[in-house]
């Protein structure tokens, strides 16, 4: 009898089989605290900026963290507005943009806004949120301007509500 373990779509079995390992070895990366290899060191988590306003969440993240400028080009801002009330949420846009994204430096100056190279129609809209839904954006800024040990705050914030917006402040490495 061969017991198995399916996770995340892989399926690992425990029979003594060559596969096993194998498989183990390609997890490493993918799930950081199994397999280790007898690292000890802990994995970093990027932080998370939480905002709540009139039953709404908004969450605010960067992927990757750290920022090491040598590996990373861009940074993807994610953005998460959750209806955290028990009643349906409708939110309206003068235009079809939804979210903006901007990044400044210690000093305030704009270094990066996310709007800057999009293409907006002059459509006014609306977009609901069903009860404990969420809707997901994501904003995207390159880090050629950025300069290592220097401070930077991303701040992410939605046309006509200016109770919702969020801000995270971070230091790219070399």
């Amino acid at each position: 009898m061969v017991l198995g373990l399916v996770l995340g779509g892989c399926f690992f079995g425990f029979a003594g089989c060559q596969t096993t390992r194998k498989a183990a070895v390609q997890a490493r990366g993918w799930i950081p605290w199994v397999h280790s290899g007898g690292q000890t060191s802990r994995p970093v988590f990027a932080p998370v900026r939480e905002v709540r306003t009139h039953g709404l969440a908004l969450m605010l993240r960067l992927n990757p963290f750290p920022v090491n400028l040598s590996e990373t080009r861009r940074v993807e801002v994610v953005i998460q507005l959750k209806n955290i009330s028990s009643r349906f949420i409708q939110l309206e846009f003068p235009t079809t943009q939804r979210f903006e994204v901007l990044v400044r430096d210690e000093a305030g100056k704009l270094v990066s806004q996310w709007s800057e190279d999009q293409v907006f129609e002059a459509t006014p809209g609306t977009v609901g949120i069903n009860p404990r839904e969420h809707l997901e954006y994501l904003g995207v800024f390159s880090t050629r301007d950025l300069r290592p040990g220097k401070r930077y705050t991303v701040k992410a914030l939605f046309p006509n509500r200016s109770d919702l917006k969020a801000e995270l402040s971070f230091v790219p490495e070399r």
